[in-house]
Protein backbone atom coordinates (compact mmCIF):
# COMPACT_ATOMS: atom_id res chain seq x y z
CA UNK A 1 0.00 0.00 0.00
CA UNK A 2 1.37 3.40 -1.11
CA UNK A 3 2.40 5.62 2.22
CA UNK A 4 3.06 8.85 -0.16
CA UNK A 5 6.53 9.01 1.37
CA UNK A 6 9.14 9.49 -1.35
CA UNK A 7 11.98 7.33 -2.32
CA UNK A 8 14.71 9.17 -3.95
CA UNK A 9 14.79 9.02 -7.48
CA UNK A 10 17.54 9.10 -9.88
CA UNK A 11 18.43 12.01 -11.36
CA UNK A 12 16.88 15.35 -10.74
CA UNK A 13 14.57 14.88 -13.62
CA UNK A 14 12.62 11.42 -12.43
CA UNK A 15 9.70 11.09 -11.48
CA UNK A 16 9.35 10.35 -7.47
CA UNK A 17 8.24 6.75 -6.38
CA UNK A 18 6.46 5.72 -3.72
CA UNK A 19 7.14 3.63 -0.84
CA UNK A 20 4.57 1.16 -2.25
CA UNK A 21 5.89 1.43 -5.99
CA UNK A 22 9.12 0.18 -4.52
CA UNK A 23 8.09 -2.42 -1.89
CA UNK A 24 6.42 -3.65 -5.13
CA UNK A 25 9.31 -3.25 -7.22
CA UNK A 26 11.53 -5.14 -4.61
CA UNK A 27 8.71 -8.41 -3.95
CA UNK A 28 9.24 -8.74 -7.83
CA UNK A 29 13.22 -8.39 -8.31
CA UNK A 30 13.41 -10.68 -4.71
CA UNK A 31 11.50 -13.68 -6.81
CA UNK A 32 13.76 -12.80 -9.74
CA UNK A 33 16.57 -13.66 -7.56
CA UNK A 34 15.76 -16.30 -5.63
CA UNK A 35 14.40 -18.08 -9.04
CA UNK A 36 17.80 -17.41 -10.04
CA UNK A 37 19.89 -18.86 -7.14
CA UNK A 38 17.49 -21.94 -7.08
CA UNK A 39 17.74 -22.72 -10.46
CA UNK A 40 21.45 -22.84 -9.89
CA UNK A 41 21.40 -24.80 -6.98
CA UNK A 42 19.32 -27.79 -9.44
CA UNK A 43 21.34 -27.54 -12.12
CA UNK A 44 24.60 -28.88 -9.68
CA UNK A 45 25.78 -32.33 -11.03
CA UNK A 46 23.53 -35.34 -10.32
CA UNK A 47 23.02 -39.11 -10.75
CA UNK A 48 21.75 -40.19 -14.21
CA UNK A 49 19.49 -43.63 -13.93
CA UNK A 50 22.53 -45.69 -14.10
CA UNK A 51 24.51 -43.84 -10.90
CA UNK A 52 20.92 -43.81 -9.24
CA UNK A 53 20.66 -47.72 -8.70
CA UNK A 54 17.21 -47.87 -6.65
CA UNK A 55 16.61 -50.76 -3.94
CA UNK A 56 14.19 -53.55 -5.08
CA UNK A 57 10.77 -52.83 -4.57
CA UNK A 58 9.19 -54.77 -1.46
CA UNK A 59 5.62 -55.14 0.36
CA UNK A 60 4.06 -51.25 0.65
CA UNK A 61 5.13 -50.52 4.04
CA UNK A 62 2.31 -48.98 6.33
CA UNK A 63 1.58 -45.12 6.06
CA UNK A 64 3.88 -42.85 8.08
CA UNK A 65 2.98 -41.65 11.06
CA UNK A 66 1.47 -37.90 11.26
CA UNK A 67 5.06 -36.87 13.41
CA UNK A 68 7.08 -33.91 12.64
CA UNK A 69 9.33 -31.01 14.31
CA UNK A 70 9.59 -27.98 15.06
CA UNK A 71 12.51 -25.41 14.17
CA UNK A 72 13.82 -25.17 17.62
CA UNK A 73 16.80 -22.99 16.48
CA UNK A 74 19.38 -25.65 14.63
CA UNK A 75 17.79 -28.74 12.95
CA UNK A 76 17.31 -31.13 15.76
CA UNK A 77 14.70 -31.98 18.57
CA UNK A 78 11.76 -33.99 18.69
CA UNK A 79 8.84 -34.40 16.28
CA UNK A 80 5.56 -32.16 16.74
CA UNK A 81 2.43 -33.75 17.15
CA UNK A 82 0.73 -31.96 14.16
CA UNK A 83 2.95 -31.16 11.74
CA UNK A 84 1.09 -30.13 8.57
CA UNK A 85 -1.41 -28.60 10.18
CA UNK A 86 -5.21 -29.33 9.07
CA UNK A 87 -4.63 -29.08 5.80
CA UNK A 88 -4.69 -31.97 3.32
CA UNK A 89 -1.49 -34.29 2.70
CA UNK A 90 -0.13 -35.59 -0.19
CA UNK A 91 1.71 -39.19 -0.06
CA UNK A 92 5.13 -39.32 -2.73
CA UNK A 93 6.04 -43.15 -2.91
CA UNK A 94 7.83 -43.95 -6.04
CA UNK A 95 7.21 -48.07 -6.53
CA UNK A 96 11.06 -48.54 -6.82
CA UNK A 97 12.85 -45.06 -5.38
CA UNK A 98 13.15 -47.23 -1.94
CA UNK A 99 11.12 -44.86 -0.15
CA UNK A 100 7.97 -42.75 0.43
CA UNK A 101 6.97 -39.52 2.04
CA UNK A 102 4.37 -36.76 3.24
CA UNK A 103 3.87 -33.44 2.17
CA UNK A 104 1.62 -30.74 2.63
CA UNK A 105 -1.20 -31.00 0.38
CA UNK A 106 -1.05 -27.35 -1.16
CA UNK A 107 2.60 -28.12 -2.10
CA UNK A 108 3.95 -29.57 -5.54
CA UNK A 109 6.31 -32.32 -6.48
CA UNK A 110 8.34 -32.20 -9.47
CA UNK A 111 10.93 -34.53 -10.80
CA UNK A 112 13.26 -32.80 -13.03
CA UNK A 113 15.70 -35.73 -13.47
CA UNK A 114 15.86 -39.31 -12.51
CA UNK A 115 14.91 -40.68 -9.14
CA UNK A 116 15.21 -37.20 -8.17
CA UNK A 117 12.30 -34.64 -6.76
CA UNK A 118 11.53 -31.52 -5.51
CA UNK A 119 9.27 -30.31 -3.29
CA UNK A 120 8.29 -26.79 -3.13
CA UNK A 121 5.21 -24.77 -2.36
CA UNK A 122 3.21 -23.72 -5.23
CA UNK A 123 4.21 -21.38 -7.94
CA UNK A 124 3.42 -17.58 -7.30
CA UNK A 125 4.17 -18.12 -3.32
CA UNK A 126 6.81 -17.04 -1.27
CA UNK A 127 7.40 -21.32 -0.49
CA UNK A 128 7.76 -22.06 -4.21
CA UNK A 129 11.35 -20.93 -3.39
CA UNK A 130 11.69 -22.98 -0.49
CA UNK A 131 12.30 -26.35 -1.72
CA UNK A 132 12.79 -30.00 -0.43
CA UNK A 133 14.79 -32.32 -2.79
CA UNK A 134 15.32 -35.70 -3.06
CA UNK A 135 17.58 -37.88 -4.66
CA UNK A 136 19.28 -41.51 -5.13
CA UNK A 137 23.11 -41.30 -4.72
CA UNK A 138 25.09 -44.82 -5.85
CA UNK A 139 26.94 -45.90 -2.80
CA UNK A 140 30.49 -45.85 -3.27
CA UNK A 141 32.07 -49.58 -3.38
CA UNK A 142 33.98 -51.25 -0.77
CA UNK A 143 32.39 -49.02 2.27
CA UNK A 144 30.52 -49.13 4.76
CA UNK A 145 26.36 -47.79 4.69
CA UNK A 146 27.92 -45.34 7.41
CA UNK A 147 30.96 -44.56 5.13
CA UNK A 148 28.73 -43.94 2.21
CA UNK A 149 26.72 -41.44 4.23
CA UNK A 150 29.50 -39.54 4.66
CA UNK A 151 31.29 -39.90 1.56
CA UNK A 152 28.34 -38.57 -0.72
CA UNK A 153 27.36 -35.73 1.68
CA UNK A 154 31.26 -34.86 1.31
CA UNK A 155 30.90 -34.57 -2.11
CA UNK A 156 27.87 -32.48 -2.21
CA UNK A 157 29.32 -30.39 0.30
CA UNK A 158 32.37 -29.87 -2.86
CA UNK A 159 30.10 -29.26 -5.39
CA UNK A 160 28.45 -26.86 -3.40
CA UNK A 161 31.75 -25.44 -2.75
CA UNK A 162 33.00 -25.30 -6.38
CA UNK A 163 30.01 -23.62 -7.22
CA UNK A 164 29.76 -20.83 -4.42
CA UNK A 165 33.07 -20.17 -3.44
CA UNK A 166 31.57 -18.37 -0.04
CA UNK A 167 30.47 -21.19 1.17
CA UNK A 168 30.54 -21.45 5.22
CA UNK A 169 29.83 -24.90 6.58
CA UNK A 170 27.60 -23.87 10.04
CA UNK A 171 27.17 -27.75 11.33
CA UNK A 172 27.81 -31.15 10.32
CA UNK A 173 27.22 -34.07 12.63
CA UNK A 174 25.84 -37.59 12.48
CA UNK A 175 21.53 -38.21 11.60
CA UNK A 176 19.26 -40.80 13.56
CA UNK A 177 15.39 -40.29 13.00
CA UNK A 178 14.20 -38.56 16.16
CA UNK A 179 11.73 -40.85 17.93
CA UNK A 180 8.28 -40.04 17.03
CA UNK A 181 9.45 -39.41 13.02
CA UNK A 182 7.84 -42.34 10.65
CA UNK A 183 11.78 -43.72 10.97
CA UNK A 184 12.06 -43.34 14.64
CA UNK A 185 13.56 -46.21 16.87
CA UNK A 186 13.67 -48.61 14.46
CA UNK A 187 17.38 -50.43 14.42
CA UNK A 188 17.78 -51.66 11.20
CA UNK A 189 18.93 -48.37 9.70
CA UNK A 190 22.19 -47.64 9.35
CA UNK A 191 22.94 -43.86 11.05
CA UNK A 192 23.74 -40.89 8.37
CA UNK A 193 25.12 -37.44 8.26
CA UNK A 194 23.98 -34.37 7.90
CA UNK A 195 25.67 -30.81 7.29
CA UNK A 196 24.09 -26.92 7.16
CA UNK A 197 25.98 -24.39 4.77
CA UNK A 198 25.96 -21.10 4.33
CA UNK A 199 26.63 -18.80 0.86
CA UNK A 200 25.51 -16.11 -1.16
CA UNK A 201 24.82 -16.82 -4.41
CA UNK A 202 26.32 -14.95 -7.50
CA UNK A 203 22.32 -12.94 -7.65
CA UNK A 204 23.50 -11.46 -4.00
CA UNK A 205 20.79 -13.91 -1.96
CA UNK A 206 22.02 -15.10 1.39
CA UNK A 207 21.54 -18.86 1.68
CA UNK A 208 20.81 -21.65 3.58
CA UNK A 209 21.19 -25.43 2.69
CA UNK A 210 20.84 -28.41 5.21
CA UNK A 211 21.65 -31.56 4.05
CA UNK A 212 21.13 -35.05 5.40
CA UNK A 213 22.38 -38.36 3.62
CA UNK A 214 20.54 -41.06 4.65
CA UNK A 215 22.42 -45.15 3.58
CA UNK A 216 20.49 -48.20 3.30
CA UNK A 217 21.66 -51.50 5.34
CA UNK A 218 22.49 -53.46 1.61
CA UNK A 219 21.03 -51.86 -1.55
CA UNK A 220 24.38 -49.44 -2.82
CA UNK A 221 22.20 -46.43 -2.56
CA UNK A 222 22.36 -43.39 -0.38
CA UNK A 223 19.39 -40.79 -0.61
CA UNK A 224 20.29 -37.16 -0.20
CA UNK A 225 17.55 -35.41 1.04
CA UNK A 226 18.32 -31.21 1.21
CA UNK A 227 16.00 -28.05 2.02
CA UNK A 228 17.58 -25.04 0.75
CA UNK A 229 16.12 -21.59 0.70
CA UNK A 230 17.36 -17.78 1.31
CA UNK A 231 17.92 -17.04 4.80
CA UNK A 232 14.21 -15.66 5.40
CA UNK A 233 12.40 -17.75 3.68
CA UNK A 234 14.47 -20.40 5.35
CA UNK A 235 13.54 -20.10 8.81
CA UNK A 236 9.93 -19.48 7.67
CA UNK A 237 9.64 -22.81 6.38
CA UNK A 238 12.02 -24.90 8.39
CA UNK A 239 8.86 -25.97 10.18
CA UNK A 240 7.50 -27.37 7.20
CA UNK A 241 10.96 -29.19 6.05
CA UNK A 242 11.88 -30.65 9.31
CA UNK A 243 8.02 -32.56 8.91
CA UNK A 244 8.56 -32.97 5.79
CA UNK A 245 12.25 -35.00 7.00
CA UNK A 246 10.39 -36.75 9.75
CA UNK A 247 7.34 -38.21 7.63
CA UNK A 248 10.41 -39.62 5.22
CA UNK A 249 10.59 -43.48 5.60
CA UNK A 250 12.86 -45.90 4.06
CA UNK A 251 11.48 -48.84 2.82
CA UNK A 252 12.62 -52.18 4.72
CA UNK A 253 14.92 -54.29 2.58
Amino acid sequence: MATGLLIPGGDAGDSPRTEGHATRQGGRSRRALLRAAMLGLLALPAPDARAAVPPPPTRRPPAPARLGGPPGGAPVGAPAADPFGDGPVKLFEPETWGYHLSFPGTWIARTPKPYTVVLSGPEGSDAFFATVTLQNRRAPDDLTPEQAAERVLAAHREDLRARYPSLRVIRETIFRPPPGAADGGRDDLPRGRQLVVDWVSGEGASMRHWAVARPRPRAAVVHLWAFTAERGLFDAHLPTARAILDQWSLRRG
